[in-house]
């Protein structure tokens, strides 16, 4: 596949906190950072997927101010320019509206591809076609295009899109916020149905645009930041003013210009320890294991291990995830509750667990 042109940037966001993959996932390396998937975090497995069809020099990741020294770990052969800092973070909403900024200091105008740091996607190949069709229409048309993905079962953690056509890119007839089980199990029935997979691409000239007419105080902010010299200090103080909302419910959900591009490589947001054990082979009785393990009578348990021997006997239906310092141990319907285990901690003030 031929490299994008060169007024496309791609920025990844990497400030999330992934407190649902705690006991792994920490304030100082949080999920993008660590090997959930594969031999390589998640960050420099993003990255390694979009280089190629953009020079290095126009990856872009952005991440909060105490996750610097992490990236710089992560990605050594990032120009350390590349590395957009949020003073805290605010959302994706105020997270692209900076990045906006700093790239219009960069280039006059030019294309913008948003991907998110701790995502899977299944076929490379496939998806530098989706990323290039994407990037044509946005330029071509001035419309945001946010890619949908077929579901393949009944998900209550994701939002969905309900496209026109079932294939290829359309418009977008409506958004629907996280549904009910019951619900999802509809979605599942319905091919315009699609889950909201988080990429987005637009020219910055439509993101200006959209968020000029639908949020306009944030952007206006960090203008102003930007028109008195881009002083950190001022950033600092600007940004907690800033509407701390999703990207999608700040501009892209209020636009009239948003096509939809069904995806066609497989994904998963790899959102909890549940979407994890997917990726990771399975015995005859259901358990899989990363990790020094022993199962008897026991069925459908996954461990994440280390060198350390974990024996079961008995159990079925379980995630254990061990470390260090703490073990989780957590039913599977159960994975998404896993940050409310970080809550508690915080309450507790334990903060060498966090």
């Amino acid at each position: 596949m031929s490299s994008l042109s060169s007024n496309v940037f791609v920025v990844i966001m990497a400030g999330g906190r992934g407190t649902r993959f705690w006991p792994r996932s920490r304030r100082q390396e949080p999920k993008q950072f660590i090997n959930i998937v594969g031999s390589e975090s998640l960050l420099k497995t993003t990255v390694n997927r979009i280089n190629g069809l953009v020079d290095l020099d126009h990856i872009y990741v952005i991440t909060t101010e105490d996750l610097v020294p992490t990236t710089k770990k992560t990605l050594p052969n990032l120009p350390v320019d590349n590395i957009l800092v949020e003073p805290q973070g605010r959302n994706t909403g105020p997270c692209l509206a900076l990045a906006l900024t700093m790239l219009e200091s960069r280039a006059s105008e030019g294309i913008m591809v948003v991907l998110s740091a701790d995502h899977w996607i299944g076929d490379t190949e496939i998806f530098h076609k989706n990323i290039h069709t994407a990037v044509s229409h946005a330029d071509t048309t001035d419309n945001i295009v946010v890619f949908g993905v077929h579901p393949t079962h009944p998900e209550t953690g994701y939002g969905y899109i309900e496209a026109e056509n079932t294939q290829g890119i359309s418009k977008v007839k409506s958004f629907r916020e996280k549904p009910l089980l019951e619900q999802a199990i509809e979605y599942l029935k319905d091919p315009h149905q699609l889950w909201n997979a988080g990429i987005f691409v637009w020219s910055f000239k439509t993101l200006r645009t959209a968020f000029l007419e639908h949020s306009p105080s944030g952007l206006k902010l960090l203008d102003e930041w930007k028109k008195d010299g881009s002083n950190i200090v001022k950033l600092n103080r600007i940004y907690s003013q800033i509407k701390a909302e999703p990207i999608d419910i700040q501009v892209i959900e209020k636009s009239s210009s948003v096509s939809v591009l069904v995806a066609q490589f497989p994904w998963s947001d790899v959102g909890s320890w549940e979407a994890a054990s997917s990726f990771v082979p399975k015995d005859g009785e259901g358990n899989g294991s990363e990790g020094s393990t022993l199962f008897l009578n026991s069925s459908n348990t996954t461990v994440f291990g280390t060198d350390r021997l974990v024996a079961l006997v008995g159990v079925e239906d379980l995630i254990i995830v061990d470390s260090q310092d703490a073990l989780l141990i957590c039913h599977k319907d159960q994975t998404q509750s896993v940050k409310e285990v970080v809550e508690k901690l915080k309450q507790q003030d334990q903060v060498n667990l966090l």
